[in-house]
């Protein structure tokens, strides 16, 4: 496996949450490829201890507003509220 980039990052409302296996196969679906890997970790924001999901892909991941704009749609379609962010690069 290739080394992994992180490309978004994203929240979810306390009362939220996925697992790996589904939080990759989503991922996966939206960036139309198997080389992919998910991270969560957990950080203070606004005082409050907050899940933070990472998503990670080949450096090379072509087609990003594609693949965001996909990864949208899924969030939106399992029913996840999150609040994404793009990691600059």
């Amino acid at each position: 496996m290739e080394h992994h980039v992180e490309w978004f990052q994203f929240t979810l409302p306390i009362d939220q949450t996925i697992g790996p296996e589904a939080l990759r196969a989503l991922w996966m679906r939206a960036c139309g490829s198997t080389n992919v890997s998910v991270q969560r970790s957990s950080r203070t924001v606004l005082g409050q201890r907050t899940p933070v999901y990472s998503l990670r892909a080949s450096p090379r991941l072509a087609g990003l507003p594609l693949v965001e704009s996909r990864l949208r749609h899924l969030m939106l379609e399992a029913r996840l509220n999150s609040k994404i962010s793009a990691i600059a690069r």
